[in-house]
């Protein structure tokens, strides 16, 4: 049989490739060997390939691994008369990467052979969309931190990890002295400039295993994985005196006469 327009078996095989060719999917069809027999348009406009160097290629090495062995193995498609279908995160030809929502199916032809047909669309948007969803609700609005909500839920996991297997952790809760000041003589947007930055700093000087929030108005809240309360007072003096060496015009008498003596 002959790998390029292998479709032409299929029944109405011309009717079938035109169709296929004008898809907003892409479409890759590959018999039990993993061997490319067809791809159409939008395959080789999304990807980046030509159809050269596709037909009559393994995709495995040549494209991507669009066959899932852990979500899709073959094995379970050949026994199965329902296609498998998950998200995956591929490469074009180029190395850049995009989402995409595959589905695998069988396709039985009246000689007896089988082949899979692998229908694939990209949903980089939609999952760019879900990823900054997802991180609006975790965190705070203005500091960039994780929120309480998120905190909350963290600590618990925390606790199970610690109970199980008796790993130590810390938190650090701390909070602006006279911050109302800052909010009366300033004003409010001085003062969301001033958590701002508390949040930028914690961001930069904590752990990448850790995790800070904002707690409340003008309260923090810092997880120290695997971190023992000696370890944490280290920490937080560091954080104390990062925090007190802040300079942010027009406030700067205010750190120096409230924050330097009270935190």
């Amino acid at each position: 049989m002959p790998l390029t327009h292998s479709l032409e078996i299929l029944p109405q095989g011309k009717l079938t490739l035109d169709i296929l060719e004008n898809l907003g999917s892409a479409i890759i069809i590959v018999d039990l060997n993993k061997r490319i027999l067809y791809v159409n348009q939008r395959t080789l406009s999304l990807t980046g390939f030509s159809k050269e160097e596709l037909i009559g290629q393994k995709f495995v090495s040549s494209l991507f691994a669009l066959l899932d062995e852990e979500r899709c193995p073959i094995e379970i498609l050949l026994n199965s008369s329902s296609p498998c279908e998950f998200d995956a995160l591929l490469k074009r030809k180029d190395q850049s990467e995009f989402y995409a929502h595959i589905i695998v199916s069988l396709i039985n032809l009246d000689s007896g052979e089988k082949l899979l047909i692998i229908n694939f669309f990209d949903i980089t948007e939609k999952k760019e969309l879900e990823k900054k969803l997802f991180q609006a609700s975790v965190t705070d609005y203005l500091t960039g931190l994780y929120n309480r909500r998120f905190m909350s839920e963290a600590l618990q996991k925390e606790k199970e990890l610690s109970d199980r297997y008796n790993i130590p952790f810390s938190l650090i809760l701390f909070d602006l002295d006279y911050f109302k000041y800052i909010n009366d003589l300033y004003g409010h947007d001085q003062g969301d400039k001033v958590l701002i930055a508390i949040g930028e700093l914690l961001k930069k000087k904590i752990r990448a295993s850790d995790l800070s929030s904002r707690w409340g108005g003008e309260e923090f809240l810092i997880l120290l994985r695997n971190t023992t309360l000696e370890q944490a007072k280290i920490v937080a003096e560091k954080l104390r005196k990062e925090i007190c060496s802040l300079k942010l015009s027009p406030i700067e008498k205010i750190f120096g006469k409230f924050w330097r003596s009270k935190l």
